[in-house]
């Protein structure tokens, strides 16, 4: 999966578009190297749950980082969806 931002402290949390995922659109955010991976659909901004949850401080960074590059992050998923590069957003 191609990171499509690094928006915070490098390496603590990622977001991700998945070149091979299924519909709806959406990100995986990695945190803290955590195996798991948490996923926010990008129009609704609905959480995808993994089993657990993302500190709700966190939760709410992403959620609106999503809703100010929500037309960017639909392009790159599209882009993955196309086997295109997927560029950084944000």
């Amino acid at each position: 999966m191609p990171p499509v931002s690094h928006p915070f402290k490098k390496g603590a949390m990622i977001c991700y578009i998945n070149y091979a995922d299924h519909a709806p659109p959406h990100v995986h955010v990695k945190y803290q190297q955590d195996v798991s991976s948490y996923r926010l659909e990008i129009s609704s901004r609905q959480w995808l749950l993994p089993g657990r949850s993302l500190p709700p401080k966190l939760k709410k960074l992403i959620e609106a980082w999503v809703a100010a590059h929500e037309e960017e992050l639909l392009r790159e998923w599209e882009n993955a969806k196309q086997g295109l590069p997927v560029r950084i957003v944000g």
